[in-house]
């Protein structure tokens, strides 16, 4: 890609990635916070390129497909919802393979959190459901709906407990964290795998690709 240096004006060519698949140095360089921050060779200034992302794994049954793009003006996702759906399903038709599931974020942290979640084997519907009934339970001004956002803490959950770290949504300062026991977790994922009525419960509050509890909020 041609950049200009946002300090000295300078022009120069630099590898830009877009495609991150599972495993591979451009997902390790993402969760180090390296990827796609060329350095000037003329000032040395390193800068971030912010440059739609595509997480892709195709070696699963079902395929997975995630995209990370700029949250439209208008705030109404819907639309591009239903295209990325579309497009994502095209795609793997085209190449003759099942449909995959699909899923869209509005924020490189978001991205980052959802390739953890997948990693760590959980499905991320069950982890935004736990991130709803924080939520709810938890009074203002420790948990506030307008004033903070939640992720997982992939770093630091462990067999006892699932961690979420609470960020400001206005200075994206983590300012607390909270603990779920993992044992109340393990009994949603079990709900969720046996009884139906939760299941349709979760395909009600997520029906589509962009799955985040701050939506039903």
């Amino acid at each position: 890609m041609h950049l200009t240096c946002p300090k000295c004006s300078a022009s120069f060519e630099a590898d830009i990635v877009t495609v991150i698949t599972p495993g591979s140095p451009a997902c390790k360089a993402l969760f180090a916070g390296e990827l796609n921050r060329p350095r000037c060779p003329k000032c040395g200034t390193q800068f971030a390129v912010d440059e739609p992302l595509v997480y892709r794994d195709a070696e699963t049954d079902p395929p997975y497909i995630l995209y990370c793009i700029a949250p439209p003006e208008d705030g109404n996702t819907e639309a591009v919802e239903r295209e990325i759906d579309v497009m994502a399903t095209d795609v793997f038709a085209a190449e003759g393979m099942a449909r995959p599931i699909v899923r869209l974020v509005f924020s490189v942290p978001e991205f980052i959190e959802k390739i953890a979640i997948r990693h760590l084997g959980f499905d991320d519907r069950l982890v935004e459901y736990a991130k709803l009934e924080l939520y709810r339970n938890i009074e203002e001004p420790k948990l506030s709906r307008s004033q903070h956002r939640l992720l997982l803490d992939y770093s630091h959950s462990d067999d006892k407990n699932l961690y979420f770290l609470i960020y400001e949504h206005d200075t994206a300062k983590m300012v607390n964290a909270i603990q779920v026991p993992m044992e109340e977790f393990r009994s949603l994922m079990k709900s969720a795998r046996e009884d139906e009525h939760v299941a349709m419960e979760l395909d009600a509050a997520f029906p589509g690709c962009h799955v985040s509890a701050d939506r039903l909020l």
